[in-house]
């Protein structure tokens, strides 16, 4: 667990900006970045703008000891591209959420890359942990799976073939037990978000449910069963989780 008391799940997102310094200059003024020469980031901490965000728990949860918590680390690897990581999924959609509305939207998240799995406390230290996000990862094109969703409808004429088409894709993933990988990087669609990122919310808590299933146990169980079931339940819309 985090010491914001949500599980600890390495998060990514990858972000496309006008420019370095003019992200830069809309951050700098506030107090929750700071930046670290030695680690070339800015770390984002659960203070002043910050803190009233509320994630496993609140500011006033957090002993006075071991504040400030560091939420995350912002990087930037090139002028136009920039990163936010994090130690989990509520860390990443609060992020999502706390920097749009200082970047504004010319600032987008565009890809996301996460550990689809928990760890245990006797595993290593949380720093090594992350390294996991560049171990085995999987990337998906989604040039490739437009692809394929192209060849899977190409003979639906009417909205009923496209129904039954779906229905069938659907079954097959279903009985092929097919999951997602241990290390999972995706793009994100963000022409087509919402302005309090409900997809990115959806997306990232469907897979930390997941996580959570296999961590007790249920390592059969596979992210297209868990959407099938929230279908079922009425609860794949809005918050999957509430924070406490």
């Amino acid at each position: 667990m985090t010491l914001t008391n949500e599980p600890f799940q390495p998060v990514r997102l990858y972000y496309s900006i006008p420019g370095r310094d003019s992200v830069l200059a809309k951050l700098r003024p506030l107090e929750c970045l700071v930046e670290v020469p030695d680690e070339q980031c800015w770390q984002w901490l659960f203070q002043a703008e910050a803190a009233s965000l509320r994630f496993g728990g609140g500011y006033e949860d957090v002993p006075q000891e071991r504040r400030p918590v560091i939420l995350g680390r912002i990087r930037f690897p090139t002028n136009t591209r920039m990163v936010l990581q994090t130690n989990s999924v509520a860390r990443a959609i609060g992020g999502a959420r706390f920097f749009a509305s200082y970047l504004g939207p010319a600032c987008e998240a565009i890809r996301c890359r996460l550990v689809n799995r928990l760890f245990a406390a006797e595993e290593g230290q949380l720093h090594e942990l992350m390294k996991t996000l560049d171990q085995n990862v999987t990337a998906i094109d989604p040039r490739e799976a437009e692809a394929a969703l192209g060849r899977e409808f190409k003979d639906a004429r009417t909205p009923e073939d496209a129904e039954r088409v779906a229905a069938e894709r659907l079954q097959r993933r279903l009985d092929s037990k097919e999951d997602v990988p241990p290390v999972e990087d995706f793009p994100l669609a963000p022409e087509e978000e919402t302005p309090d990122f409900n997809h990115l919310m959806i997306t990232l808590q469907l897979r930390l449910l997941r996580a959570m299933e296999h961590w007790q146990g249920n390592t059969d169980l596979t992210l297209t069963a868990i959407i099938m079931r929230a279908i079922e339940q009425g609860t794949l819309t809005g918050e999957l989780f509430t924070s406490a």
